[in-house]
């Protein structure tokens, strides 16, 4: 029955208190979440300064910027980044994302202390770890081009970067080589005494998640720094280590053995397990920067994630462990130690992402960014975690988002269209922190279901591998297997179905409307469109992933060809908008237009919008802001409803009936 409340009127027609630029604004990115004794620090991101990424301290009279007007504190390791923030006994460093050193801040002023590159952006860091005395760090340096200290060839025969672990002296910007020849490297992790360093390394084709060694060796500094004998700790022979942690003498660390990712503890050659659950205490290593344990008090914390939940988790002693109650915390980024609290990253469901200090006992929660109004948070669209069947006699899982109003309501005649996000990575999950794309569209009228299909993480290594050989098999048969689901339920209309995701949910979302009729429009988001072109033409860091995803290359050439969706864009006929970013080095915009001439070749009713200077996502707020209402325009004009704001049809090829 209809709430007499509430006005009715079409699902897809509502008016919403929440606008694309306001969505946008509120985009704020909280990462690399550093502790230098009291002082907790963070890098932010501020889309409506064209997404420039800023150092901030936590201080007495609320947060503080460090860096300098202009300055964008990013890295280009892994092309996706993460750990461009150092700091220790007093010293700041941050990576520059126009030429890639590192810088020191002192008094709003940068100034770089690792050498110039042969080539712009040649010589790229992460993970800076300062060393006691603060004269010197340890971290990441990834070298492209003639600046690369040996010889690298990939299997494609050309050159690509070289991985390494370094000591550089902050004063003379001279480093030494700690840690070379694996083809990556993570960490590293020094001892509170800077005398020893543990670090992860893992080869081609394999990813961090799959098979990634932890070690660890004596460092000797002084006038010479070096490494002693480097010993074997856990991982690297079919189990991966996600993160490791110093504990005075002992080495904290996440390892999956027995196919959950649970927390051991090595010390002197001996190795004790420290949890023994079914739940995942560890996240993929897509980026640096992420911290996944820490330990307040002699109590270990860990960041465990778990049915789009991700918790801070408190080991109690004997193999087992509670998640901490935090109010309004769904989703923990990440995690470190200040004083007798835990810092972390953190936000929920109807609670804006950002940084908070937390009593461990209590719970009790103190914000350190700023408070900001976030219009997403406040539409209350809770998403509900499901279950349903599958292909092959599995199950799958998902986050269903009624639509949610508080002031409009649908006609009980009707039944809503519903949105399908398929997420990226594939080895990543939709979560359960303010999802302002789900809220953007569940406070018009639309249903959302962010799927968690095989391949997704937080239902351990069984589930996760199962998308190993079968990417673009699994997740498009569990994303129709779950818009069937709701549809059954009667909670979307079967008419007025849409599929859209970015990078390898872009991928999903291709492939589900080149080869199925299940939807009646899609948008793709910086999706790949041939798996040829993205083996042999993309980044180091996921240059192998599809020997794995999809099979060894070359020697499976057919199947990549079978699994691409520009191989079957014959059968598609369902409009799409496409959009991609003109400097995306991760899934380069002849993808997109790939797919471009295929829907013009064919007649389909499409759009295509390039963003200007942006990469793999977007950063800015006005390109934010537009890829949201086109998509809206979009999907209402090809559905026939009239949304209720006021914006502008993108740029629209119609197809021969249209």
């Amino acid at each position: 029955m209809s709430d007499p409340d509430r006005i009715v009127a079409p699902y897809g027609t509502w008016p919403s208190p929440l606008s694309a630029a306001d969505l946008a604004a509120a985009s704020v990115g909280y990462n690399d979440l550093v502790v230098d004794g009291d002082d907790v620090l963070w890098l932010q991101s501020d889309p409506t300064d064209g997404g420039r990424v800023a150092v901030v301290r936590a201080g007495a009279d609320g947060p503080e910027v460090l860096s300098p007007a202009g300055f964008n504190a990013r890295t280009r390791v892994g092309e996706y980044g993460g750990g461009a923030l150092g700091a220790g006994h007093g010293v700041v460093l941050a990576c520059s994302w126009d030429d890639q050193r590192v810088h020191r801040i002192v008094d709003g002023t940068a100034t770089p202390v690792t050498p110039e590159p042969a080539t712009a952006a040649g010589i790229r860091w992460a993970q800076m770890t300062v060393l006691p005395g603060g004269e010197a760090f340890v971290a990441i340096r990834e070298t492209h081009g003639p600046d690369r200290p040996r010889g690298n060839v990939n299997v494609h025969g050309t050159e690509e970067a070289v991985n390494e672990i370094v000591h550089v002296d902050l004063a003379s910007g001279e480093f030494t080589v700690l840690v070379t020849g694996p083809d990556f490297v993570g960490g590293p992790f020094v001892d509170a005494d800077g005398t020893r360093m543990a670090w992860l390394q893992w080869d081609h084709p394999d990813m961090p998640w799959d098979s990634a060694a932890l070690w660890v060796a004596d460092l000797h500094l002084g006038e010479s720094p070096s490494l002693g004998e480097a010993r074997h700790v856990a991982g690297g022979d079919g189990s991966a280590v996600a993160d490791a942690l110093w504990d005075g003498d002992r080495l904290l660390f996440s390892d999956d053995p027995d196919g959950w990712w649970n927390v051991f503890a090595w010390s002197n050659g001996s190795t004790q397990r420290l949890q023994d659950e079914a739940v995942d205490s560890g996240a993929p290593r897509w980026v640096h920067g992420i911290g996944q344990l820490a330990v307040v008090d002699g109590a270990v914390h860990v960041q465990t994630l778990s049915e789009g939940y991700a918790h801070a988790r408190r080991l109690d002693g004997t193999g087992g462990g509670v998640a901490l109650q935090i109010d309004g915390v769904g989703l923990v980024g990440s995690l470190a130690t200040v004083g007798s609290d835990l810092a972390m990253i953190a936000g929920g469901p109807a609670m804006p992402t950002g940084v908070l200090r937390v009593d461990p006992t209590t719970g009790r929660a103190t914000r350190l960014s700023a408070a900001r109004e976030d219009a997403a948070a406040e539409i209350g669209a809770v998403p509900e975690h499901i279950t349903f069947p599958t292909a092959d006699d599995a199950v799958a899982h998902g986050l269903y988002y009624p639509p949610t109003s508080a002031t409009h309501v649908g006609p009980d005649d009707e039944r809503p269209p519903l949105v399908v996000l398929t997420h990226g990575g594939p080895t990543s999950a939709a979560r359960t922190t303010v999802n302002g794309t789900a809220q953007y569209w569940t406070s018009r009228g639309f249903a959302v279901v962010d799927v968690n299909y095989r391949g997704s993480v937080g239902y351990g290594r069984v589930y996760r591998d199962a998308l190993r050989g079968s990417w673009g098999i699994h997740d498009v048969a569990d994303t129709i297997a779950a818009t069937r689901q709701l549809v059954a339920q009667g909670l979307a209309d079967p008419d007025r179905l849409i599929i859209e995701g970015g990078s390898a949910g872009g991928y999903t979302t291709l492939l589900a409307l080149c080869t199925t009729d299940t939807f009646a429009a899609g948008g793709s988001l910086f999706g790949v469109a041939d798996l040829r072109a993205l083996a042999t033409d993309t980044h180091k860091f996921e240059s192998r992933y599809l020997d794995s995803m999809v099979g060894p290359w070359p020697e499976d050439e057919q199947v990549y060809v079978d699994r691409s969706p520009i191989t079957h864009v014959e059968s598609l006929s369902t409009p799409m908008i496409v959009l991609q970013g003109d400097e995306d080095a991760v899934v380069p915009p002849a993808q997109a237009e790939l797919i471009v001439a295929a829907l013009r070749r064919r007649g389909i009713p499409h759009a295509y919008i390039l963003f200007e200077g942006e990469q793999h996502g977007f950063r800015k707020a006005a390109n934010i802001t537009r890829s949201l209402e086109a998509r809206l325009a979009f999907y209402g004009h090809v559905m026939g409803f009239d949304p209720a704001d006021d914006i502008a049809l993108p740029e629209f090829s119609p197809g021969p009936n249209s």
